[in-house]
């Protein structure tokens, strides 16, 4: 994976470089790639701050219903 992440980063930078009839076309793709990268990352922070809620509810969730039956059975 590494090795063909590294063929096609060189290659592209060669024809970026190079300035081919391809070079708005390539250029288009990779601002699509960054975009679709950025989304991901913030996608990432969306599903960790709603995985740690959902955990504070049922942690939380679970003590205040053990503390309402304790308070029943005084």
């Amino acid at each position: 994976m590494f090795l063909f992440s590294t063929i096609v980063t060189s290659w592209t930078s060669v024809l970026i470089i190079s300035n081919t009839s391809f070079n708005l076309e390539i250029k288009e793709v990779l601002a699509k790639m960054y975009l679709n990268q950025k989304n991901f990352v913030f996608n990432i922070k969306d599903l960790s701050v709603l995985l740690l809620k959902d955990a504070n509810e049922r942690i939380y969730g679970d003590n205040q219903d053990i503390s309402h039956l304790n308070d029943h059975n005084d």
